[in-house]
């Protein structure tokens, strides 16, 4: 059996580590900010904004959860800013899940067949590998909240409230699903942590409960939440105008209508749409070919769940009625991968046991599913591999990396230096791939806010007087560069259109560098005056 396990581990580390660096293209915004939040704590013990040892960081656009952050040091340590230092945490982590689900499966089934297809299930699972190889908070998430559950089920309450209380700081989905979860085992278990354990706990996420209740989180959670979508606020607004009276205000309210948003997100993230065609229409959650399962696993999963329910193993199934709550809460809720994550393990789970069940009631259909399975696997490897990283570009924001590390060569030759912020936020991506100093950055940084003119003809702001972050303020901008100073700007919005500004620029122009994306098209330039 160890040997067996010894080799899904290896399986699942040959998925998800090798080639980080290559696919996904490259670090989108998200890993960006973690990669430098991580390289300030690890130079300064401060986050981005200054703060010392944070219960909950600071990012320029919004607040996160601090855990991947800290989970990031020691890599950012070892192998700097690049992509190998910021995903291979979750990589590490994605790949220790399939043991972790073996041994908590076998606490509860204890059928050593059905813990290892579960556990390889898991391992060969498209929307954990690809989330395994990106910066993303779940994958410690997910980890931790199957760690702190095998331990209740060993009765171990002071260290799985422990690890319960940790999770939460991981990820937002965690701070919903968590302590349900919790009140979950133990109806299902009839035993109850003890009074220190519990102390225990509550201690644990006091700073956590403070930034989420009345700290600056309350407005990360308000801004996804099903009554900020203005689409239907408007739609309500409409239907009591056309009907003000008593019905309408018994049939169409906004309880009415969170109600009906809550339940359609719910059904969504089991629809066949979600799961097995198609997965999350942002590229960067899924590969789009595929749903977040394979497709051909549907009859496993549908017989796994009968079997489960037959043999009343009520702890997986309650797993999965409650994963996709939080989800459902938020707005697109429905088919949001990142926030339905916690179906991963229920759902291996139930494809696991469904391979057990056909394989000992009809071995020939068996094999000839696995085989399709199989192949669709290699299929979908091979897509995400090859046409992958070429057709997702936008999502990752190629480019940038080969931009900002041209410049960091080329800014000690000028006075000034002007970076497009309305491509993209730029700030971020150039602290992180010019290694900016931290120190000098919390002791320069004042603000984001956009100043009008802050140079002749340029809105932005700008960081130490010799940085500017904005954009320029007349179409004819060419005209207005600056003697002694370099400029980053984007095809999209200082060219536009297919003009290759590399074969031919504009007079007055010198183009320094170009960036490309995987087509050799054009994304940014780096230009001075001539």
């Amino acid at each position: 059996m160890g040997k067996w396990l010894l080799v899904i581990l290896a399986l699942a580390g040959f998925l998800r580590i090798v080639g980080l660096n290559q696919v996904p293209v490259e670090l989108f915004g998200d890993e960006v900010d973690v990669g430098y939040q991580a390289y300030s704590l690890l130079k300064t013990g401060k986050d981005l904004y200054g703060q010392t040892l944070p219960t909950y960081i600071h990012s320029l656009a919004e607040w996160r959860a601090p855990l991947l952050m800290y989970a990031t040091v020691p890599t950012i340590a070892v192998f700097g800013n690049t992509e190998w230092g910021v995903r291979l945490p979750s990589a590490i982590w994605g790949s220790l899940a399939p043991i972790i689900l073996f041994l908590l499966v076998y606490q509860t089934t204890k059928s050593k067949s059905i813990s290892l297809l579960s556990s390889l299930a898991l391992a060969l699972m498209p929307w954990h590998i690809h989330y395994s190889r990106v910066g993303f908070e779940v994958v410690i998430m997910l980890n931790l909240i199957m760690l702190a559950t095998l331990l209740f089920i060993k009765k171990r309450y002071a260290l799985c409230l422990l690890i319960f209380a940790i999770s939460m700081y991981t990820y937002s989905t965690a701070v919903l699903f968590v302590p349900v979860w919790i009140i979950a085992l133990v109806l299902i278990s009839k035993k109850i942590p003890s009074f220190l354990s519990l102390l225990l706990f509550t201690i644990t996420i006091i700073p956590l409960a403070y930034h989420v209740v009345v700290g600056p989180a309350r407005d990360r959670f308000g801004l996804l939440s099903l009554s900020r979508d203005q689409e239907k606020t408007q739609k309500l607004l409409q239907l009591r105008q056309a009907d003000p009276g008593l019905t309408g205000r018994l049939f169409t309210n906004k309880y009415e209508s969170y109600l009906h948003q809550f339940w359609d997100n719910y059904l969504r993230s089991f629809s066949t749409e979600f799961l097995f065609v198609r997965g999350d229409p942002v590229y960067r959650h899924s590969i789009q070919v595929i749903g977040q399962l394979l497709p051909f696993t549907f009859p496993l999963l549908a017989v796994g769940v009968w079997w489960l329910t037959n043999r009343k193993l009520w702890g997986w199934l309650i797993w999965l009625i409650l994963a996709p709550v939080p989800a459902s809460l938020t707005v697109d809720g429905g088919f949001h991968a990142t926030r339905l994550f916690l179906m991963v393990p229920p759902l291996a789970v139930g494809i696991g046991t469904g391979v057990i069940w056909l394989f000992r009631r009809w071995k020939v259909p068996a094999i000839l599913l696995l085989a399709v399975c199989l192949f669709q696997f290699t299929w979908s490897a091979y897509y995400y591999w090859v046409h992958y990283s070429r057709l997702s570009w936008r999502w990752w924001n190629s480019g940038f990396k080969q931009a900002m590390i041209q410049l960091n060569k080329l800014s000690p030759q000028y006075s000034r230096v002007f970076i497009n912020n309305t491509y993209e936020p730029s700030l971020i991506r150039f602290l992180f791939w010019t290694k900016y100093s931290p120190v000098t950055f919390h002791r320069q940084f004042t603000t984001e806010q956009v100043q009008k003119e802050i140079v002749p003809y340029y809105d932005g702001f700008t960081v130490d007087g010799k940085y500017f972050f904005g954009n320029f303020t007349e179409a004819n901008w060419p005209s207005h560069l600056l003697p002694g100073a370099v400029y980053l700007i984007s095809q999209r919005d200082n060219v536009g259109g297919d003009w290759d500004w590399r074969k031919t620029p504009p007079e007055g122009v010198r183009v320094l560098f170009t960036s490309t994306n995987l087509y050799d098209q054009p994304i940014l330039y780096l230009v001075a005056k001539r």
